[in-house]
Parts: structure tokens; sequence; C-alpha cells
């Protein structure tokens, strides 16, 4: 009999744990699976296994956990599920009709002839951070080393911005709707966090930043075998201005905030298709990004 019984258990728990990973757990999915009559221990494993989960914590969220039958060991685990912002961190297209794509940054380097950040870098260190500071691993010798380095600054002007490019014609991090919604993940106190620590550069700036309300969407012009900024948008300290007469430059998004660092992102308007980048126009107030520019470039087909 209790053979038969746990066999029944496992049963129910591969359906649910199956059917978890075809679709996104969500505060009202757990609620309905309390109220279906699964203990929290299922509802736990239902979690652990989902390939998407976009759960939210909130004292309302709580009481509803408590009314369905919650356990307080279940209530805790999914506070700290919650506060993990499942796992992603970074910029994510979100409306892929599958799961979502992580979107990855690029470089920027200056558009002078044989002039580039790596060249700039083995310059200023000698060696010491070749390769770290185009992949964003930690450099050996920190970050601190590679502030004081002036002779690798890449950007300390509006003027200096526009001297900037992305090195080929097209970006790898292709969006193929005209209306793509991302996610900007930017966890802050947990395990999965942005490091506080000064020691990799693309941390340090990330962690400085507190919505997309800081970044600009901006069109970038094909140009030989890279990205620039058209010629039509000029950059001051409060970002990019202007427009441009052949298109826009500066596209408008909305913001609607997920949680106190979870924030999605979305276009009134379709996008043209062409080359855009996600640019911080905060950029040219912190040292290191003045350093290390990047973006988050994605092409809309």
């Amino acid at each position: 009999m209790k053979r038969f019984l746990f066999i029944i258990c496992m049963a129910t728990m591969t359906f649910v744990s199956a059917n978890a990973q075809n679709d996104d757990i969500t505060n009202e999915t757990i609620l309905q699976l309390l109220g279906e009559g699964f203990n929290s221990e299922e509802v736990k494993g239902v979690i652990e296994t989902s390939s998407t989960r976009i759960i939210n914590y909130n004292l309302d969220f709580m009481r509803k956990l408590k009314a369905a039958g919650a356990s307080t060991d279940l209530i805790t685990y999914i506070q700290k599920i919650a506060k993990a912002d499942n796992g992603y961190e970074g910029v994510m297209w979100w409306n892929t009709g599958d799961k979502p794509v992580k979107i990855y940054r690029s470089q920027f380097e200056k558009e002078q002839k044989g002039f580039s950040l790596g060249t700039l870098a083995a310059a200023a260190l000698t060696g010491a951070v070749v390769g770290t500071a185009l992949s964003g691993e930690k450099p050996s010798t920190g970050v601190g080393a590679a502030v004081g380095a002036g002779s690798i600054l890449l950007a300390s002007s509006g003027k200096d911005i526009q001297k900037l490019c992305i090195m080929g014609l097209a970006s790898k991090n292709v969006v193929k709707t005209q209306k793509p919604v991302f996610r900007f993940y930017l966890p802050k106190h947990d395990p999965q966090s942005f490091k506080k620590e000064a020691d990799n550069w693309y941390y340090s700036v990330m962690n400085e930043i507190q919505s997309p309300n800081e970044f600009q969407v901006v069109k970038m012009k094909q140009k030989k075998n890279r990205r620039v900024f058209t010629e039509g948008s000029s950059y001051s300290v409060a970002g990019f201005e202007g427009t441009n007469a052949k298109g826009r430059v500066v596209v408008d998004f909305q913001i609607k905030e997920l949680n106190n660092n979870t924030f999605e992102v979305s276009f009134p308007q379709p996008l043209e298709p062409g080359e855009y980048v996600f640019f911080w126009k905060n950029g040219l107030g912190n040292e290191v990004f003045k350093q290390h520019v990047f973006g988050f470039d994605f092409s809309v087909e």
C-alpha cells in the first residue's frame, strides 16, 4: 500500500513538473496549485524545475499564501526566489515566443585607424589586463589600476562619444520583432547580485544603475565594418538629444516596474529594422564607464 502511494505521489510530481516546464510559474500559478490541494513540498518542486518563473513577493502575496495553506518553509523559500529574480541579471529579450534570451553587451572602440580599446589597454597596463577589458573578466591588477591609467580613457566628453563605434555591421543579438519587450534585472543584495567589489569593472558599473530610465535607446548607423552614432545626434551630460532627418535617433520607450530591481521595457511605436543600442546616458559621470564604454546592442529584423 505504501509503495502504491509513493508511486502515485511521484507520478503527480512528474506531471506537475512537466507542466511547469511548459508554463510560466507566477504568483497566480502558485496560489492555484495550493488551491488544487498540492502541498508545500510539491509546489516547491514545481518552482525548482520550472524553466521560467515570474514571482513577485510583497505583503499582499504573503497573506494570500498563508490563506492558501502554504507552510512557513514554502513562504520563506518563495521570498528568496523572488529576491533572486529568477537568477537573471542584466538585460533579457523577453517576448521571444519561447525562453527569454540574454542580450550580451558590446564594447565600444575609438573610431580611428589603429586606435582601439585593446591597444590602449596594452599601452596603459603593459599587458597586465590585455583581453580582460574586452571580456569583462576580472583583471589581474583590479579595476583600480585601470582607472589610474589615464591613457586608456575612451570618453571624457560628448565629442569623444561621437568618435566611438561598435565593430561589425550588425549585432549578434538579433530581435525578430519590431515591438520587442526587454526586462532589466538589476539585483543588488543577494548571491546572484552584481558584485560590490571594484575589481571587476563591468559589475562595478552595473551596480551603480538603478533602473532603465538611466538608459537611452539610440539607433545606430552602419558605416563600413562598424556601427556608429548618427551625425544628427548630439551628446551632453543629459545624454543624446535631437533627431535625424532620415529617421528617429533616440527612441522612446516605456518602463513598467515589476519589483524594486526588475523592470520591463516596451516601445509605444514599432521599431524600424536596423541597429540599436541601450546606452547609459549618465556614463560620462562614471570614471570606470568612461574607460570601458559598453552598450547592450541589438538588431531588429
